[in-house]
């Protein structure tokens, strides 16, 4: 029997236990972390696309900094600030799909705690937030990917859904302080707009259109990012199951020569196909793929 609804009953679990609590002191540690991972997509963007990386802070007030020099072509400012969300998104929908196919499940666990504690020692300062946030998580992936792909597939399951709700939920910032966002800092960079305005008492119109509109295009690629993982996992673990089905059906013993009507109308009352001549257990009829006519 397959595990798949167990998952998807855990990832909406999970959902709906995170949105209730995510307000709550007892979340806190995980808020850091998915930051950090938001962070984290600043700073991959900017090294990408030949920039320099100078630190990751996290402020713990859901709030973080990454200071980076991007590259000199005119484009990489942009792709560095949109990669907190889509990246997280990307992040996200890479452990979901990873959990819920169960491929690997032990060994990206592993490489994704190295990568986190790689990052936080070299880009983060000792005894800040970003660095004990970074080193405590990565330990703990690091640990759990030891212990078993079972709780390994779980983790990876618990971590892409916290990462994918973070890169949507964070979003709904945009309607309150729109100009602290990382949609309002490219809204000023795109109109031209000095540092100094981003202290002005009113922000312009036309950063207030530019990064409603941005947000919206960020909201839209995240969600769509999220969907396409999780569709492309289920499909995936759907055909993986049909095959298997099939392989199992060829497996069986196969009668040698014609059978008489009369044996194949009793083969047909006891589940067994006298086209093909395969014996059917009774507990597979239920798990064959539908036959084509």
């Amino acid at each position: 029997m397959s595990d798949k609804p167990l998952k998807f009953a855990i990832f909406l679990s999970l959902i709906l236990s995170l949105v209730a609590f995510w307000d709550h002191q007892i979340t806190s540690y995980l808020k850091d972390f998915v930051v950090l991972i938001h962070e984290i997509c600043h700073a991959s963007a900017a090294l990408f696309t030949g920039g320099m990386v100078k630190g990751i802070a996290l402020h713990g007030n859901e709030g973080g900094e990454t200071i980076a020099i991007p590259a000199s072509f005119r484009g990489s400012f942009i792709l560095v600030v949109s990669a907190g969300y889509i990246g997280s998104s990307l992040v996200g929908g890479l452990l979901l799909k990873s959990g819920f196919s169960g491929h690997n499940a032990r060994q990206t666990l592993i490489l994704f705690g190295l990568l986190l504690i790689t990052v936080s020692v070299l880009y983060s300062k000792l005894g800040e937030l970003a660095y004990f946030t970074g080193i405590f998580w990565g330990l703990g992936i690091l640990v759990t990917g030891m212990l078993g792909e079972s709780i390994s597939i779980l983790a990876l399951v618990f971590l892409g859904t916290s990462i994918s709700l973070y890169s949507i939920y964070d979003l709904s910032d945009f309607a309150d302080k729109l100009p602290e966002t990382d949609a309002g800092i490219l809204a000023y960079w795109m109109s031209g707009l000095s540092p100094e305005d981003l202290n002005a008492e009113e922000t312009p119109v036309a950063v207030l259109f530019l990064g409603y509109l941005i947000a919206s295009l960020w909201s839209l690629l995240s969600i769509g990012i999220i969907y396409y993982f999780l569709k492309g996992s289920l499909h995936e673990h759907r055909h993986e199951e049909d095959h298997t089905a099939t392989n199992a059906l060829d497996s069986f013993e196969r009668f040698p020569g014609d059978l008489s009507p009369e044996a194949k109308l009793w083969l047909e009352k006891r589940g067994v196909d006298p086209e093909s001549g395969v014996v059917i257990p009774p507990n597979l009829l239920f798990d064959l793929p539908p036959k084509d006519n």
